[in-house]
């Protein structure tokens, strides 16, 4: 029965194209939740009496060892009604065990920098940035709105063949010529750092990874990195708040992006990849070296609202418009 569960939960995802599939408990139910394009999501119940086998069951099914906990694990299912690669997390919870499933993307569904949404403007400052020998690019959104397609879409732009290219992570949603794979360890980060890389990237929310980042960049590096965080204003926050050096941080930040869907309008979507059902949202900073000193300056009070009032002034004055300036941008070209 749990098999036959599974194959179902399975056949439903690849049919309706769902982007993750989680399946959670509670005191009163056991239930999956799809996530599907267009920010759509489908929930159903479970049979109670599936909790206790269908994680063991899935563990059987994909070969891993009994009781084996999982995150972000890379994974490949097929049969006769679906073929699905995803990643994997099993993680302990009050009630037992949840399910995370994200269903990765296809080579063909990573856009180009001229496709993803930004504006003129932000996506010249954005190629200015990629264009940079070295340094720091964030890019920063909330969970499932699009950072890790920034960044392939941004790795994609950059020419592979005069540079030397590492993405540290086992499983990259999307299969990039060029693009070196290393497994994300202490020992392979110490590894592409003493060899010949000229650019890295990393996808995960790991304050650790962001550290490494920020020293990897300081020895004369492009780095890309992607983090959680609302916008722009609060990733800066979160590097700000590390515990490294500040000049070791700022001196090295070239940009911080900000990002988030919005569901296109249907008379655009012709405009659009057939199929495409959202565009980014996008604020870009570039911080000048008005803002740099500023930020410097005034350590101290990083935690009060005053601080946080001239960043952002002085940040507007570097050409910083927020994500919701964008959005009635895009709303008054009836994009969204």
């Amino acid at each position: 029965m749990p098999i036959k569960t599974l194959e179902n939960i399975f056949n439903l995802a690849n049919r309706e194209k769902a982007e993750r599939i989680t399946i959670s408990s509670s005191d009163n139910d056991y239930a999956c939740h799809l996530v599907l394009p267009g920010q759509e999501e489908a929930y159903f119940k479970l049979p109670k009496k599936l909790e206790a086998d269908l994680a063991d069951n899935l563990r059987h099914l994909l070969k891993l060892a009994p009781q084996e906990l999982a995150r972000g694990k890379y994974c490949k299912l097929s049969s006769a009604k679906y073929k699905l690669n995803f990643r994997l997390s099993i993680l302990p919870e009050e009630h037992g065990e949840k399910i995370v499933i994200s269903i990765l993307k296809d080579k063909a569904a990573l856009f180009s920098l001229n496709k993803l949404g930004l504006q003129n403007k932000e996506k010249k400052t954005l190629q200015k940035a990629l264009n940079q020998k070295s340094g720091l690019i964030v890019i920063s959104s909330k969970q499932r709105q699009g950072r890790t397609s920034t960044l392939f879409s941004c790795l994609k732009s950059i020419d592979k063949d005069r540079q030397t290219a590492y993405f540290m992570g086992e499983y990259p949603e999307f299969d990039i010529d060029g693009l070196n794979i290393l497994k994300d360890s202490p020992d392979n980060w110490d590894i592409v750092l003493r060899h010949d890389s000229d650019i890295i990237a990393v996808d995960d929310n790991n304050l650790d990874n962001l550290k490494n980042a920020i020293r990897a960049a300081s020895t004369g590096r492009l780095v890309i990195i992607t983090i959680e965080a609302v916008n722009a204003l609060e990733a800066l926050y979160k590097i700000l708040n590390l515990g490294l050096p500040w000049n070791l941080v700022l001196d090295n930040l070239n940009l911080i992006i900000g990002q988030s869907f919005a569901k296109l309008q249907r008379s655009a979507k012709k405009e659009f990849k057939p199929g495409r059902e959202q565009i980014g949202l996008f604020e870009v900073l570039a911080p000048s070296k008005k803002l740099l000193n500023f930020l410097k300056n005034h350590q101290a009070k990083l935690n009060t609202k005053s601080f946080w009032k001239e960043t952002l002034e002085l940040a507007k004055k570097d050409d910083y418009r927020p994500l919701s300036i964008d959005a009635l941008q895009k709303q008054k070209d009836g994009i969204i």
